[in-house]
């Protein structure tokens, strides 16, 4: 079975749309992170719960107007591996 991914807790992330930009604010760490489009869209659709990467991309692919023909799931993939990296979201096992 392919990856599951959780996000952090909602009490422990403070968004704040600044401009093109969104700020998350990430308590249990102190930093602020400077973020672009879509991780503010990831972090919405993993609410919900543990994701695989194809469950968030399609998703996205139903919630938003994305660019016809993007390669969406790799872009998820890779913005999945930063936010990890960030401490924003973790990654489960069954």
């Amino acid at each position: 079975m392919s990856q599951q991914f959780k996000a952090a807790n909602s009490e422990d992330i403070i968004l704040h749309l600044l401009d093109m930009m969104t700020l998350v604010f990430h308590r249990p760490s102190g930093l602020t992170h400077i973020v672009a489009d879509p991780v503010p869209a990831i972090l919405e659709v993993m609410q919900d719960g543990a994701s695989t990467p194809s469950q968030i991309t399609a998703a996205l692919e139903k919630n938003f107007d994305l660019e016809e023909g993007a390669d969406v799931e790799n872009v998820v993939l890779a913005r999945l591996d930063e936010m990890y990296a960030l401490g924003l979201i973790e990654r489960v096992s069954e």
